[in-house]
């Protein structure tokens, strides 16, 4: 048993003609030549077969009773799925401004009655080769889109993974391949919080309980900081270190995070240890020069150096329970007509004697 050669379509052709013997010739010819071809009579037909799938060529006769080619053609191209399909137009008329009209609506080509056919055939693989190529360069141009948008997809991610790291204005200078030296800022308040008890709760529970509760209460304090122009310096257990006034300089750093400080009291309320009491945090703040910077190359940090930093730290470690503790440094830098200020005197900080330190209150 004999197998019969595959031939590929070369093209679906859409035939239009109302002559039935130049039908029957053209649809002979063509489908000889391995193109798939669709032949109607009239413009309407035409239209409905276009619409049911988008041919690769269509061959319109002009002269035809009810809608010429014209019509034909000029409705193929206000239909978004046919206006690039190419129409080559074929007629008995040879004369000049009936070519041009049918380039005017939007026709390729003009072949004059009785055709040649091998210029015909010429005619029509060039046409139908031409609109291959065009739906190769378009599905080029969708693909090429959709990896853009990938990318710049991809980009976003990574963009806000790495400004959840980095201050946007020190992610973007390492992006850049420059690297970032400590600067020196002559002024900014730094904010500790930690949680009374944290040890002994540690302690006494497995440590997926801590660390569902830090997880609980860092994603609050996060939401809450995305409100002011403060920026997250790190979290080392459950110490919480924030600073406004840098990166970027703020002359109302110190009130930025008295407000987050006064927020993060009222974030915590409701929450409780494991052990089921009450979670109660401390605060400490303090403000004075500080040297900012990059350190490391495996995961950077943005970290500050110097003794604000620790005071600070000893602010946070001298207050009481569900307060916050300012250093008169702070007291002197915050709008007095904003907060209701106690305040609590001499306290004894280690390694840096006494030094009076006050309590702030939302007014």
């Amino acid at each position: 048993m004999s197998e019969k050669s595959y031939q590929p379509v070369r093209g679906d052709i859409l035939v239009v003609d109302d002559t039935l013997v130049n039908l029957r010739i053209l649809t002979e010819m063509l489908a000889a030549q391995g193109y798939k071809v669709r032949p109607v009579t009239s413009g309407p037909q035409a239209l409905q077969a276009a619409a049911a799938a988008a041919p690769d060529l269509v061959l319109l006769d002009i002269n035809m009773p009810g809608m010429t080619g014209y019509e034909v053609c000029q409705q193929l191209k206000a239909q978004s799925d046919t206006r690039d399909v190419p129409v080559i137009f074929m007629s008995a008329r040879d004369e000049v401004l009936d070519k041009i009209r049918a380039f005017e609506v939007g026709g390729v080509d003009y072949v004059t009655k009785p055709f040649h056919l091998e210029e015909l055939l010429a005619r029509v693989a060039t046409h139908v080769s031409l609109r291959a190529l065009q739906r190769q360069l378009e599905d080029a141009r969708l693909l090429a889109e959709s990896a853009a948008a990938a990318l710049a997809d991809e980009k976003r991610r990574s963009d806000d993974l790495l400004y959840s790291m980095l201050p946007q204005s020190v992610a973007n200078t390492l992006r850049e391949g420059r690297s970032v030296v400590g600067d020196h800022y002559p002024q900014v308040t730094v904010l500790f919080c930690d949680i009374v008890d944290y040890t002994r709760a540690a302690s006494d529970h497995s440590p997926l309980e801590v660390f569902e509760l830090l997880g609980r209460l860092y994603t609050r304090f996060d939401a809450l900081i995305e409100r002011h122009p403060v920026y997250k310096i790190e979290t080392v257990g459950d110490c919480y270190v924030i600073a406004g006034g840098v990166p970027d300089p703020n002359p109302r750093h110190a009130d930025a995070i008295c407000d987050v400080a006064l927020d993060m009291l009222e974030a915590v309320e409701g929450m409780a240890l494991p052990t089921g009491a009450p979670l109660q945090i401390r605060i400490g703040v303090n403000s004075g020069p500080v040297v900012a910077g990059v350190v490391g190359t495996k995961m950077p940090r943005f970290c500050l150096y110097g003794d604000t930093v620790n005071i600070a730290s000893r602010m946070e470690t001298t207050s009481q329970p569900m307060h916050v503790q300012i250093s008169q440094s702070t007291h002197a830098l915050i709008d007095p007509s904003r907060y209701q200020i106690e305040e609590r005197g001499e306290v004894a900080l280690k390694g840096r004697g006494n030094m009076r330190t006050y309590f702030v209150r939302r007014r």
